[in-house]
């Protein structure tokens, strides 16, 4: 369905011998959206936007898949960013009319997904599927321009959004409004806190104390207490361990910070996926890069130059890498000599 491209993107579609609707944008996703379910006349729905593409499906698999499953809907792995890591997103269910998107933006389709399963004794499942999206990279400034008013209208509708809030923080910043940016997301601290309360850990609440506590350290203001608080509600968040790690690291303090480094590898290591995603180099090269400096400033240089050898596999373009491993094993060498 079209809602007003001005590209070539209908003529594409129509090429490869799609059927193509269109239909007024209101400024509203989910009047969109439902939109286009209320034409789709397939079993199964697939949920993907223009910017994202099903990275190596193989049809026969997901044909078996779908055919043999008796669940109400699948969960993927999405990665949002071409330099991150993937988190699971509900992108595959059952064409049925009971499930429809709720929202102005960031609109969602989980409520649904999950009274029909309820109601019928469905599950949901994974499926062992990755979508790739690219549309944050680039210039953003007409989607900004664009998202800024949704945003304000859905926390207008449902003011406990944290996604939503997180998304208008990040609209803000970008926009180079700063201090209205941290105000969003002091508020979105007191949201989330209220949600910790109730005994059931939002995972969304570690993006807002990833990024409040983020900006408080670059204004060089002290954020070892809500670091302290963040990391006690979300102890295997890899973001807040690498900040954690940072802030030991420039204390001094090299044994603690390797501690919390492994802690970041062995969480990142973990086969499950993940329901944030980071940015990948905090999960592969940069640990080890930090890791190799806390050994070197212990004096364990063969271990620091082991370290400098490993983020070089993930970085072979990184030419700081090998120079940092050869003064390693220099000093390894005066150190025995």
């Amino acid at each position: 369905m079209d809602t007003g491209s001005l590209d070539g993107s209908v003529d594409i579609a129509r090429k490869f011998g799609a059927h193509v609707f269109h239909h007024r944008w209101k400024d509203d996703f989910s009047e969109a959206r439902n939109a286009a379910l209320d034409r789709a006349r397939s079993d199964w729905i697939l949920y993907i936007d223009a910017d994202e593409w099903l990275v190596d499906p193989d049809r026969a698999k997901i044909d078996a898949l779908l055919t043999e499953s008796a669940a109400v809907a699948f969960r993927l792995e999405l990665r949002p960013r071409l330099d991150s890591s993937a988190y699971l997103e509900y992108r595959i269910w059952r064409n049925d009319p009971r499930i429809r998107f709720e929202g102005i933006i960031h609109e969602t389709h989980l409520p649904a997904i999950n009274r029909v399963a309820e109601r019928d004794g469905r599950t949901v499942e994974i499926a062992p599927l990755l979508i790739q999206h690219v549309g944050y990279e680039g210039d953003q400034r007409r989607k900004h321009d664009r998202n800024l008013p949704l945003l304000r209208r859905e926390l207008e509708r449902n003011p406990e959004h944290l996604f939503v809030r997180h998304h208008l923080f990040r609209v803000l910043d970008a926009l180079g409004r700063r201090e209205e940016a941290e105000s969003v997301l002091v508020e979105a601290l007191a949201v989330t806190r209220r949600h910790d309360e109730t005994g059931q850990v939002d995972h969304l609440g570690s993006l807002i104390y990833a990024d409040l506590i983020r900006l408080r350290l670059e204004r060089g203001d002290d954020a070892g207490a809500l670091l302290a608080e963040a990391r006690d509600l979300h102890p295997d968040n890899c973001a807040l361990l690498w900040m954690e790690s940072r802030l030991l690291l420039n204390a001094g303090h090299y044994e603690e910070a390797i501690a919390r480094l492994d802690l970041l590898l062995e969480v990142a290591e973990r086969s499950e996926p993940s329901v944030v995603a980071y940015e990948q180099r905090m999960l592969t090269e940069a640990p080890h890069e930090v890791r190799g400096l806390c050994l070197f400033r212990l004096g364990r240089y063969t271990e620091a130059a082991a370290e400098y050898e490993q983020a070089a596999r993930f970085a072979p373009d990184n030419a700081s890498y090998p120079v940092k491993r050869d003064l390693a094993l220099a000093r390894a060498r005066q150190a025995n000599s």
